[in-house]
């Protein structure tokens, strides 16, 4: 039963709220580095109702800091891997796999799910500023993953607006698009880090963006955390 397995959340949420997260609606948008371990955390916090939203395949590259990637599931569908892994934590969970890229042309499908809540983790700039301008201009609680490559302390990382941000060269170019557009950046919660960075170079002096499974399993479950106050409520 999943109370049995959730018995512990029960323990500390108590069942009024431990309902009120079971039956939200959910959906992650990437399940990559970042948005894998943000996944996980939906999962185990025991949401029934599970959008995942991707395109990609898994490389060997995504080894060293995805959840979702091992040995394999390297050439298989992100989603389908990240359905599997949903149902053997919480086989109680309705997930629903979208294989898509999310672009400016086709974010209506958000609508059709309607979601209570949306955690964003792509890392396409342009997709990104135009998930978040959709997201604002419809009333669709979320949050969104700023940069996590080049950074190595996850003590660092912080939700705040997008316009309080430090030290992020995606939360940036962001800002910039999204002022353009007339969007409100208070109405955009974020994940970030403020941990400086330094660039580094391949052999060929080509700037590379390194990362770790560090940066990006503390982003995934600040995502979540955010999820899960804005469903279940502030702890007093």
């Amino acid at each position: 039963m999943l109370e049995e397995r959730l018995e512990r959340s029960i323990a500390i949420l108590g069942k009024e709220k431990f309902d009120k997260l079971v039956n939200a609606s959910v959906m992650v948008i990437g399940v990559g580095a970042v948005g894998g371990y943000a996944l996980e955390m939906v999962a185990r916090l025991g949401v029934k109702n599970i959008i995942v939203v991707d395109f990609d395949c898994f490389e060997k590259s995504n080894i060293n800091r995805q959840i979702l990637a091992n040995v394999d599931t390297i050439g298989m569908k992100k989603v389908d891997v990240a359905l599997e892994r949903v149902s053997k934590i919480n086989p109680d969970a309705k997930v629903l796999a979208l294989d898509l890229k999310v672009c400016a042309d086709n974010l209506d499908f958000i609508l059709a799910y309607k979601p209570c809540f949306v955690i964003d983790a792509i890392d396409d700039v342009v997709a990104k500023a135009k998930l978040i301008e959709f997201l604002v201009l419809n009333n669709i609680k979320f949050v969104s993953a700023m940069g996590a490559a080049l950074k190595f302390r996850p003590e660092l990382l912080k939700i705040s607006k997008l316009d309080k941000t430090t030290n992020c060269h995606l939360a940036k170019k962001l800002r910039d698009i999204l002022r353009k557009n007339n969007v409100n950046l208070k109405k955009v919660d974020v994940v970030f880090s403020t941990e400086e960075t330094k660039s580094i170079k391949d052999s060929n002096g080509n700037n590379v963006l390194g990362s770790l499974a560090l940066v990006p399993m503390g982003m995934g479950a600040l995502l979540a955390s955010k999820m899960f106050e804005e469903i279940v409520g502030k702890e007093d």
